[in-house]
Parts: structure tokens; sequence; C-alpha cells
């Protein structure tokens, strides 16, 4: 499994930059964020997109992923069209769409069937460029807000054209077992988030008593003996993207995006999260009865 660092929060770097830092952290690649204000953005990435992969590919940085702007939902925009050709051109095999939102009030089948009708044209997207379509499960009003809620939308696509995107944070603050939430996406499985989540105490007399909160590799609620074992058990092998998601509470986490926040300590957390998921990947590798 290669660990590839998310970009979200290192925009302001160069492509250039951006490559030295994902190894200067520890990191084996990159997951790339196309948007608004990064250096590869939906206005330039025809172009862009392609020489930053040759660049980081001289780097010895592998690039298995790109995460479009969390609002491309309709594959009918200009937009979705050039980030399918800029991949394409690129040799990036998936892009990450945004996310479809639930509202007070809508009917959950529905907004569903809506969802699935914008994904079919994705998939036609897919199928024309070579480029998976992938959907992350992202907890709170959010269809898709973990394993389950997932499958009610890729249920029956081909997966060589829309695949699945578990993210460990969000599946640890809306439910699921491990076992039983990699074990509906079996076949589907094509990349994982990685994030931890606890939920903390909130100041007195403030309700509820606790908020859920993401925090480092390791210091949350996952058991990532498990976790990884629970992946290993359905043949996974794929790319895990570390999201250097800190210290956020529910304010934040619901959201999506999270544009307007940047977490503490980012490039010292962010290179003990490769080195955290190093030594778990290590451990669930080792033959049985050893250290």
């Amino acid at each position: 499994m290669n660990i590839i660092l998310n970009s979200k929060f290192f925009g302001a770097l160069t492509v250039e930059g951006l490559g030295r830092k994902v190894a200067e952290l520890g990191y084996d690649g990159i997951d790339v964020n196309v948007r608004e204000g990064h250096p590869v953005n939906p206005c330039n990435a025809v172009h862009t997109l392609p020489a930053a992969a040759r660049l980081w590919a001289d780097m010895g940085i592998a690039f298995p992923l790109a995460t479009a702007p969390v609002d491309m939902v309709d594959p009918a925009s200009p937009e979705a069209a050039r980030l399918y050709e800029a991949c394409a051109r690129a040799g990036v095999p998936r892009l990450k769409l945004g996310f479809w939102r639930f509202s007070k009030g809508d009917r959950y089948w529905d907004a569903v069937s809506r969802a699935r009708d914008a994904l079919e044209g994705f998939a036609r997207l897919s199928e024309q460029w070579g480029v998976q379509t992938c959907y992350q499960v992202h907890s709170g009003p959010n269809l898709g807000s973990n394993c389950a809620g997932l499958m009610h939308l890729i249920h029956g696509f081909d997966a060589r054209l829309v695949g699945a995107y578990p993210d460990t944070g969000h599946m640890a603050l809306d439910g699921e077992d491990w076992d039983m939430g990699f074990a509906m996406l079996e076949g589907r499985l094509s990349i994982i988030g990685a994030k931890d989540a606890r939920h903390a105490p909130r100041p007195p007399g403030e309700t509820p008593r606790y908020t859920p909160k993401f925090v480092k590799l390791g210091d949350g609620s996952i058991d990532w003996d498990r976790c990884i074992g629970a992946l290993r058990r359905v043949g996974f092998d794929g790319p895990i993207s570390v999201h250097t998601e800190y210290d956020f509470d529910e304010s934040i986490i619901r959201q999506v995006g999270y544009a307007d926040s940047t977490p503490p300590n980012l490039d010292e957390w962010a290179m003990e999260d490769a080195a955290f998921l190093r030594r778990t990947l290590d451990r669930a590798e080792a033959p049985a009865g050893l250290d």
C-alpha cells in the first residue's frame, strides 16, 4: 500500500515545492487537490496537471489520485470534462468527486436517485477518458456518510468506472465495524482516506458534553491494527491518502472542504502520520508469531 499525502493544506506551494514536501515528510506519493488557490486548479488543469505528473514522476513521487472541488457533482459541467481530460493526459488513474449533500426535508431515496443519475454521467466520463470516478465517505449530512450509505450510491455500477473511497475517520464518527464496512465494498475498494477521530470533552456547561474531533493517527478511537487487518482480509493493496486534519472539532468536521482552517503542527504531525502508518502496515505484513 502506498502512503500518499492529500495536498489540501499545502496549496501555497509550487508544483515542485509540493513534490519536495511529499518526499521530505516521508510519503510515497501525492493526492493533489485541484482547487482554486492551488498550483493545479480547475482553470489550468488540462495543461498544468500533465506537466506536474511528469515532474513528480522524475522525483520518484507516485500520483494515483486527483481530488476535485467539493462542489463538482454535475457531470455535464465544463469543469468536469476538463478534469477528466486533464487526468487522462497526466496518466492519473482516479478522480475523486465532490459531495452530494442531504438537506432537512429531503426525501432520502429521491436524493439518492438524483445522485445516481449524476453518477451515470460521471461513469460515462470515466469510460471515455479511462479515469476511474471515486466517491469518498464523509460523515454528517452527506450522501454516502458511511460504507452502507456509499453502497446506496455506487451499487450496480461497473467497479472499473466507479470506485469506493472509504474514510477511516468519518467511518469512526458515523459508525460501522471495519470488517463489515470494508466487506460491503469488496471488489470496489479503490483508495482509503486515513484520519483518526475521538470524542473530546466540551467546556463545562455546554451540551452535548462531548464533541467529535479529528486528531493525529493513533491518538483517536481507531484500532489501527484491526482496521488495516480488515483491509488485508478483503485483499486491498491500493493507496492510502493521509488528510492531515488535526484538532478539528464538529463545527469543521461536518463541513466539506475546510477552506478557512489550517491544522496546527502540520509538517511535524504529517510526518508522524506517515511513520505511524508504515509501522502499522509492517505489523500487518509480519509473519504470525514475529514482532
